[in-house]
């Protein structure tokens, strides 16, 4: 829907003149991080790493090492849960937030393994990494998953 809107404002942008329409295409090819980030959720920050996690997936399977890294990379610097929603994640877990931490943490230090294996060319411990990284978000999930989906589905 918003690229909808922007392409009816770039179509009225061209009865301004050709300096209104240079302007536009700048501000909509320019990356807007800060834009994102505002708008990020834990959902769709989960999605991107599944996203993520295909890349590494296909690069490994294709012996793409580039692929790898850029989805490990990826899961390594992902954007932070937004503060209100990690309020409400910490209310529902309580003391057993320091072990849904260690999930994340676990998953970050083995993105970095397998983007330090891929640039390195050293498909058997990307690939050791990946079975551990996988092992990591299925636990967490399993875990986690439905709790933290249920609490944070008010919010929506």
């Amino acid at each position: 829907m918003a690229h909808i809107k922007a392409i009816q404002t770039s179509v009225k942008a061209v009865q301004l003149g050709r300096r209104a329409i240079s302007t536009l295409l700048v501000l909509l090819l320019l990356p807007s991080v800060a834009l994102a980030e505002e708008a990020t959720t834990l959902q769709i920050i989960m999605q991107g790493l599944r996203d993520n996690l295909v890349e590494i997936t296909d690069g490994l399977l294709t012996d793409d090492f580039e692929l790898v890294d850029r989805g490990a990379s990826a899961i390594a610097n992902h954007p932070r849960i937004p503060p209100e929603q990690v309020q409400l994640v910490v209310a529902e877990l309580g003391q057993e937030m320091p072990v849904f931490k260690q999930f994340d943490t676990r998953v970050h230090d083995l993105a970095v393994q397998i983007s330090t294996a891929a640039k390195n060319g050293d498909s058997a411990a990307a690939i050791s990494a990946y079975e551990d990284m996988i092992d990591g978000c299925f636990g967490c999930h399993t875990v986690y998953k439905d709790r933290v989906a249920g609490v944070l589905r008010d919010l929506n």
